[in-house]
């Protein structure tokens, strides 16, 4: 059997993305793990992660194995910069790494090209300071934020903590904003448990709804066979 190495730079903090990756990918993907220091979710730290610690990390990854592909596992992070950044972003992980490489917020970028609407309900875990860098990014490559709340976290271990039924209730506290004939419900963080619930929130709301970890699972899925 062929396996297939995926590099993974997360948080440190970050246990859901690779607990979600674990549990949805056939058995012949591995997954090789290198955390970063991130302080706390805010534009100020997510901005040295990005900038300091992302290279140092790609350096303990490079020539230990040949990967198949990468990724960068921050949704807020990866979208700091806009589309430049993003594209700096991107080409650093796969030129070091020989390998296709994305972002979290890149792969949901691929994931909203699917749906035809660029109307977005932004909901998430964040302060309203991360939100809003996030409406900016989703603003430059063309999409709107018709409606954006966020949990107000700030603390990582906090985040991961959140139990699914507490995601959905404070969802549906929001829902005469969400709601909408022409708009995509983007639930962003890889640390929030946010994909236990997709299938049942598109459901009930009656609207495409997307996640960060789905989104890097479909795209690790369509770009790994």
């Amino acid at each position: 059997m062929n396996v297939s190495r995926i590099a993974l730079i997360i948080p440190h903090t970050d246990i859901t993305l690779e607990t979600d990756l674990n549990r949805e990918l056939p058995n012949c993907h591995v997954v090789h793990t290198q955390r970063i220091w991130l302080g706390e979710v805010g534009v100020i730290a997510e901005k040295k992660m990005v900038e300091e610690d992302l290279p140092n990390s790609i350096k303990y990854l490079k020539g230990i194995t040949e990967f198949d592909v990468a990724i960068f596992g921050c949704t807020s992070a990866s979208a700091l910069y806009g589309k430049e950044g993003l594209h700096n972003l991107e080409e650093l992980i796969s030129e070091e790494l020989r390998c296709k490489g994305i972002s979290a917020f890149g792969a949901v970028l691929k994931q909203l090209a699917k749906y035809k609407n660029k109307n977005v309900a932004l909901v998430t875990p964040y302060t309203s300071e991360v939100n809003k860098s996030m409406e900016t990014a989703l603003l430059e490559f063309g999409y709107t934020t018709y409606y954006s709340c966020g949990m107000g976290y700030k603390e990582d271990r906090q985040i991961a903590g959140i139990e699914p039924a507490k995601i959905k209730e404070f969802l549906m506290s929001h829902y005469d904003g969400i709601i909408s004939k022409d708009g995509t419900v983007l639930i962003s963080c890889t640390n929030l448990r946010a994909m236990e619930l997709r299938n049942e929130l598109t459901e009930i709301l009656d609207m495409p709804v997307i996640t960060s970890n789905q989104s890097i699972i479909d795209w690790l899925m369509d770009n790994m066979k």
